[in-house]
């Protein structure tokens, strides 16, 4: 077995632990053990597969530190580490960042608790990221400006974090992503004014829901043609609806309950987007919204 390339288990009743013999592959270019019965630690001997392009384990049950040895890895391009209780990830953030500075795809998160931690300014050393998956990871502290020089990203995933702040200006350099999830933080300011996230035009999904937004929508917002969710939900957005809205051909899901939205919501935008598209739902202080064919709240 020593030619493997790809060494894939996912979702299986496999037990005991990893043997250390698994470092003798050193033709292995992709391992995935994923969603497993396998515990124990991690064996410091994947240090040697130093072919790998793809190491993960999400959802995996190993316990400990993740070892050092990984960081040498330096082909590495995929890196996941998401949905591990029983293993320190926390710490493993800088490290990374220090070491693995070709990574396309990272996810960490949901790993042992040990209190918060911060993003590094250092994140902006991993200028070939692509994905950068950071949901659920006891994050706090601000977003650091140099998160503006990923300029290659189109996939970004905060979510359920307890950061604050507002959003750098430098993050309308990020002109590649096409999802940003940053709902469920602390986070305040005006992401909706022109300066910031409306110049992110190659966005399809935007979720800041559930944070202490504040300010209104831009008529700007019609720079994102590519958009097909924005979850406003939760938040302190005011003003009236813009009608540049309509100019979102793609656009699904609107959904803007409980927030400080007010005025009329214009006849326009029930027509065209409630027909073919559809609006999850409304909420604010709207009057002479039309309510036949909207969905229950």
């Amino acid at each position: 077995m020593t030619r493997l390339t790809v060494l894939l288990f996912s979702i299986t009743h496999l037990s005991g632990t990893l043997p250390t013999e698994l470092g003798q592959l050193q033709s292995l270019e992709s391992l995935s053990i994923a969603a497993c019965k396998l515990d124990g630690t991690l064996p410091t001997q994947l240090g040697n597969l130093s072919k790998l392009a793809v190491l993960g384990f999400d959802g995996a049950n190993f316990s400990g530190s993740i070892p050092a040895e990984i960081l040498g890895l330096s082909n590495l391009k995929r890196l996941g580490f998401r949905e591990c209780p029983r293993l320190d990830t926390k710490s493993f953030l800088t490290e990374v960042i220090r070491n693995l500075n070709n990574l396309k795809w990272l996810s960490l998160g949901s790993g042992k608790t040990g209190g918060f931690t911060s993003i590094p300014s250092e994140i902006g050393e991993l200028t070939n990221l692509v994905d950068l998956i950071l949901a659920d990871f006891q994050l706090n502290g601000t977003i650091p400006s140099e998160m503006g020089l990923l300029t290659k990203l189109k996939y970004l995933d905060l979510q359920r974090n307890s950061i604050k702040g507002s959003l750098p200006e430098e993050f309308s350099k990020l002109s590649q992503l096409r999802v940003l999830f940053l709902h469920s933080n602390q986070l305040e300011g005006r992401p909706l004014e022109p300066e910031l996230l409306p110049q992110l035009t190659q966005l399809r999904w935007l979720h800041i829901n559930d944070n202490l937004f504040s300010g209104s929508i831009a008529t700007d917002i019609s720079l994102l043609s590519s958009l097909e969710e924005l979850e406003l939900q939760n938040t302190n957005l005011s003003g009236t609806l813009p009608k540049e809205l309509l100019l979102l051909d793609n656009l699904t899901s609107l959904v803007l309950m409980n927030t400080s939205l007010s005025g009329s919501m214009p006849d326009e935008l029930c027509g065209v987007i409630l027909s073919p598209h559809e609006v999850k739902r409304f909420g604010g202080n709207f009057y002479s919204v039309p309510t036949t064919n909207l969905p229950p709240p």
